[in-house]
């Protein structure tokens, strides 16, 4: 799949630009495809989780992710 390859490689859009160096592409570098199907399958069960963040606000406590960050008093 191509999304695999993405996820193997760190690249996108036909290899013209990384993506997020935040991402470890290393660990999944060698998983298999059955394995990378498993943890799309799971990402894609979990409900999401809509809240308000502002990295550039001062950090208050957040009830929904129960964390401080900006604009956490707003949740």
């Amino acid at each position: 799949m191509a999304t695999f390859i993405k996820i193997r490689t760190g690249r996108c859009f036909a290899g013209v630009r990384d993506l997020a160096t935040i991402m470890p592409f290393s660990y999944f570098r060698r998983m298999t495809d059955d394995d990378l199907s498993a943890i799309f399958a799971y990402i894609h069960s979990v409900k999401p989780i809509f809240h308000e963040v502002d990295n550039s606000e001062p950090p208050t406590f957040c009830k929904i992710c129960k964390q401080k960050h900006g604009l956490g008093e707003r949740n």
